[in-house]
């Protein structure tokens, strides 16, 4: 039952526009550096769902949050390294490192699309799904 509801998040998660791609569409325009960080950030989190190897997937996800911050803090551009993190806390049920994560991609898309948008939605369904596995997990 356990592996059906991390299927079902996966499903859901990669359903999202915004969970392990870039968002091109915002017209935030990375340096190759930025790119860079954030390519392997998405990548070393798509392998955790492979191999589980969180100690990297917390390295280069949290350099990726820092290096696009220095430049586009609370822009759109930094929810992808910030999902990407939580997500991969989540599927390894270290859910008390997710819950932040996810709050604060949810108060930039918030503040940038507004409370009723698709965009803030996308977050707060990952947060019911990540909810419904911790209580789950608890079981």
């Amino acid at each position: 039952m356990k592996y059906m509801y991390v299927f079902i998040f996966v499903l859901v998660s990669l359903h999202s526009a915004n969970t392990f791609a870039a968002d091109t569409a915002s017209g935030e325009s990375l340096s190759q550096q930025e790119k860079e960080f954030s390519t392997k950030c998405n990548l070393e989190a798509r392998n955790a769902l492979v191999h589980g190897d969180m100690a990297l997937v917390e390295k280069v996800c949290t350099q990726a949050i820092n290096e696009i911050e220095k430049s586009h803090a609370g822009r759109e551009v930094l929810v992808d390294p910030i999902m990407n993190l939580a997500f991969s806390y989540t599927l390894t049920g270290q859910f008390e490192k997710a819950t932040p994560l996810y709050n604060r991609a949810r108060d930039i898309r918030e503040k940038l699309y507004g409370a009723d948008s698709r965009q803030l939605k996308e977050i707060d369904d990952m947060i019911k799904k990540q909810e419904e596995m911790k209580q789950q997990h608890e079981r």
